[in-house]
């Protein structure tokens, strides 16, 4: 058993700051401090976030609207996806609160309306019947308040943001970073061969290099097989931003892969998506140039960047933690990268909230990342596996490959009774929920059985649908959103 009132993460960008912010929030007991290279030179990707990112920033008590504005952020409803089943085609990956209202949700229900008459009730008319965010987000560009839980930020900026609000946090500098190892742990970080800085927890936020953790164990991999490899991104200027700004992430897809699409307040984040087998950079970035306009594009700077999808099998190891790409990453769609870091970092604070950590918590909060990544795996997979386009060797090979067995039975199981909250296994972090299944399945008309439900449950479910379709519908332009002023209390920006 190790006592713990100590922490040192290393590693100073998005992942680095999350894990400090997160660990400083639920364990405000410790002693951080953050270690990173003089020259460092982040990413400057993952601007995209999900629901938990705004959570944890409410949690921190931060000042929502000096974040927003300093960070360059914008409101972000969900996922807008177009072109993925066949050019033409669209869906609606929203925010939404519908998974709380039971195990039978009017989302359910239309699915089951679609059985008994199809020509009334369409996978086409599913998303404005089930979601009032479609009018708002999808048909206006505007923000439906009650899906505005999410954010969209400049991952440059909120680093910055987060070192001032964590004046508690100590930052170390150094152009040297070394890994000092006594009995197969880590013993202390060495700055520029001179000073020793040690804790009890070490976090690897280092990226796919695991500059920390390799020194005390070797990388056990998860297997997993990448739909994608590359990417080729951007900070695209906007021409008009009345038009072009939204409050949702684009993933349109194209012969070779796919465009991710962040609009900000000052540009949009952009990144043309693709696997080296189909497609070579030079034509990557021809592309993405092309998509978005050859004069647009003429002084833009691109970044090419490969990421490895490889996943840790046990992120944490000894006394060192891996959190952001250090423990795994799998691609950019459906804005998984902060949103595994930040899980990560906070099921590691629940243990860390007994003071203590040993052999068992490690083995609980493994077996619990792995379970999570799975479940994020899945979700990614399915968006490939269930297209119906056959127009490239990209898609071919997509709609054709055999992916993991357990996604084979999941789709079974959800053709048989539909995804829900009775047939997911309770004892580790979800990245999505049933209706975020369904929204996505809906998109590619997958079909379930005619399932004979309880007459409460249906009625319940009919009213669900009748108070969707007269409920008011809420539309804000997203250059005017504000965040209500923060209450008193030691909120600090």
């Amino acid at each position: 058993m190790q006592l713990v009132r100590s922490v040192v993460i290393v590693g100073g960008g998005s992942a680095g700051w999350l894990a400090a912010l997160v660990l400083a929030t639920n364990c405000p007991f410790l002693e951080i401090k953050l270690i990173r290279p003089r020259k460092h030179v982040p990413v400057g990707v993952g601007e995209s976030t999900q629901t938990d990112f705004l959570r944890l920033l409410h949690r921190a008590r931060v000042d929502l609207q000096a974040f927003y504005t300093e960070c360059d952020a914008t409101m972000k409803c969900g996922i807008y996806y177009e072109d993925w089943n066949f050019p033409g085609d669209h869906y609606w990956h929203p925010f939404s609160s519908l998974a709380l209202t039971g195990s039978y949700t009017a989302a359910h229900h239309y699915q089951q309306l679609i059985l008994e008459d199809p020509a009334r009730y369409t996978h086409e008319k599913y998303y404005a019947a089930v979601h009032t965010s479609y009018a708002a987000c999808v048909q206006q560009k505007r923000v439906a308040p009650e899906a505005a839980l999410a954010l969209h930020v400049d991952a440059l900026k909120i680093t910055k943001f987060f070192e001032r609000h964590l004046a508690d946090v100590e930052v170390l500098e150094a152009d040297d970073i070394d890994v000092e190892t006594a009995d197969g742990e880590v013993a202390a970080i060495v700055l520029d061969g001179g000073r020793r800085v040690s804790a009890q927890l070490y976090v690897d936020c280092t990226g796919f290099a695991r500059a920390v953790f390799r020194r005390v164990a070797t990388p056990q991999i998860l297997p997993y097989q990448a739909n994608v490899n590359r990417a080729v991104a951007a900070a695209v200027p906007y021409v008009d931003v009345g038009r072009e700004m939204a409050p949702w992430t684009k993933a349109h897809a194209h012969d070779n892969g796919w465009t991710w699409s962040i609009p900000l307040q000052s540009r949009i984040g952009s990144g043309y998506v693709y696997h080296s087998d189909f497609c070579s950079p030079e034509q990557a970035e021809r592309n993405f140039r092309a998509y978005w306009g050859v004069e647009r594009m003429r002084d833009v700077a691109v970044k090419h960047i490969a990421f490895d999808s490889n996943t840790l099998r046990n992120p944490w190891e000894k006394n060192v933690a891996t959190v952001g790409l250090s423990a795994g990453f799998i691609e950019p769609l459906e804005a998984t990268g902060l949103n595994w870091t930040i899980t990560s970092a906070d099921l590691l604070s629940q243990f860390l909230c007994l003071r203590y950590y040993d052999e068992h918590a490690r083995a609980k909060y493994n077996a619990s990342m792995v379970g999570y990544i799975h479940d994020v795996q899945d979700f990614v997979d399915v968006h490939y596996k269930l297209s119906a386009r056959r127009d490239s060797e990209f898609w071919r090979y997509q709609t054709s490959r055999p992916f993991p067995e357990r996604l084979e039975a999941r789709l079974a199981l959800y053709a048989e009774e539909m995804p829900s909250d009775l047939n997911r296994v309770k004892t580790w972090p979800w990245a999505f929920n049933e209706v975020s299944w369904l929204d996505i399945l809906n998109g590619y008309r997958f079909k379930y059985r005619k399932l004979d439900i309880h007459p409460v449950q249906k009625r319940q479910a009919e009213e669900a649908l009748r108070q969707i379709a007269a409920a008011p519908r809420q539309a804000i332009d997203p250059r005017s959103w504000t965040f209500p002023a923060p209450a008193p209390g030691p909120a600090r920006a």
